[in-house]
């Protein structure tokens, strides 16, 4: 059997795949000469012909877990090679595993089911909130959410130190939508009472009510009626 990568042995909830005897590796041909192998993490989904992973960037990759116990739902890390060919006719590419270990998911790609996370409604975002933390302070909300005559949640806020109104979106892709050129601010629920703002992808950083929103996001809670 294979040894794990120096740089990142897996863990205990983790498999070594050991298949370089077979003709057909995995789901595909492995690269001649010396491949260079690549670490792929995201979610496990059913695919066409092969399981897929899904990166919190949106690529897809197909793989084959072997006698992994793995499967749909998963969040994991996967080292392995890129096949030259393939038979999944999936993604990006499809991956040939030395090993796969099971990871949290990053905050953006929780999965509520798991994470004990709320859908993002117009009820739950409608409301004051403050950023949670010592210095909150439901006197001085950082922002409101109040629904306007046509049943949208509008947010009234200070954006990079200047008041902005906008929209919040509670559909397939919740987020915090402002006129250009600012940037659109995904938002999540965080445990039972928490909204997080999350930054955009490819954008420059802003600050929200002060806050600057960056890495995992900021959380807000909700202050009571």
């Amino acid at each position: 059997m294979q040894q794990a990568p120096d740089d990142e042995p897996p863990g205990s909830d983790s498999a070594l795949i050991d298949d370089r005897g077979s003709d057909t590796p995995g789901a595909g041909t492995r690269p001649a000469g010396q491949a260079d192998l690549v670490t792929v993490k995201g979610r496990i989904a059913h695919g066409v012909e092969c399981l897929t992973l899904k990166t919190p960037d949106g690529d897809v990759w197909s793989f084959n877990p072997g006698e992994a116990e793995f499967g749909p739902g998963d969040y994991v890390s996967i080292r392995g090679e890129v096949a030259d060919a393939s038979f999944c006719q999936q993604g990006k590419g499809t991956l040939i595993p030395q090993w796969i270990e099971e990871i949290d998911p990053p905050a953006r790609d929780r999965d509520p089911a798991r994470a004990g996370g709320l859908a993002v409604t117009s009820e739950y975002v409608q409301g004051s909130w403050v950023a949670k933390g010592l210095k909150a302070n439901c006197a001085k909300p950082d922002f409101d959410v109040t629904p306007n005559s046509r049943g949208m949640s509008i947010i009234e806020t200070r954006i990079n130190g200047v008041p902005e109104t906008g929209v919040v979106d509670v559909g397939p892709t919740p987020a915090l939508q402002w006129d250009e050129p600012l940037p659109t601010l995904p938002i999540e629920t965080r445990g039972p009472d928490g909204l997080a703002v999350i930054p955009a992808k490819g954008a420059d950083s802003v600050t929200l009510a002060g806050h600057r929103i960056e890495g995992d996001g900021v959380v807000f809670v909700k202050c009571a009626d």
